[in-house]
């Protein structure tokens, strides 16, 4: 899938929250409801898909979201709607936070402390000491 069929998605996929993809960077004026349901399917984008396209440009987007706002809401949102026990999702999810937001990178991995799945400590090892 191309960049541009992605953002042609993404554009179809946001109009049910009556947000145009050019509005990313005032997603923090939304309601929170709101927000972090857009928050979720970027995060969607960014880490649940196989093709280059599609994960790049889901995280191209949520790098436009007001830092505070994000910092304030994605643990909150990966914790309610994503699959972070799924070993791909949670290490593209680690790459995102690690990219964007690295002082959430700690909580991030918390998030699966408790696990027996070795996938997953390895990936919190990978990550541990970066």
């Amino acid at each position: 899938m191309t960049v541009e069929r992605c953002e042609e998605v993404l554009k179809q996929q946001l109009l049910k929250y009556d947000l145009q993809v050019e509005n990313i960077c005032t997603l923090d004026r939304y309601d929170d409801s709101v927000s972090e349901k857009v928050l979720a399917l970027l995060l969607e984008w960014a880490c649940y898909g196989q093709h280059m396209s599609g994960l790049m440009m889901g995280r191209k987007k949520i790098a436009e979201i007001p830092q505070i706002w994000l910092k304030a809401h994605l643990l909150n949102v990966v914790k309610s709607t994503f699959d972070y026990f799924d070993y791909w999702n949670y290490r593209r999810l680690l790459e995102v936070v690690v990219e964007l937001i690295p002082e959430l990178k700690d909580a991030v991995l918390s998030i699966n402390s408790g696990t027996t799945d070795p996938d997953l400590i390895e990936i919190i090892d990978d990550y541990r000491d970066m």
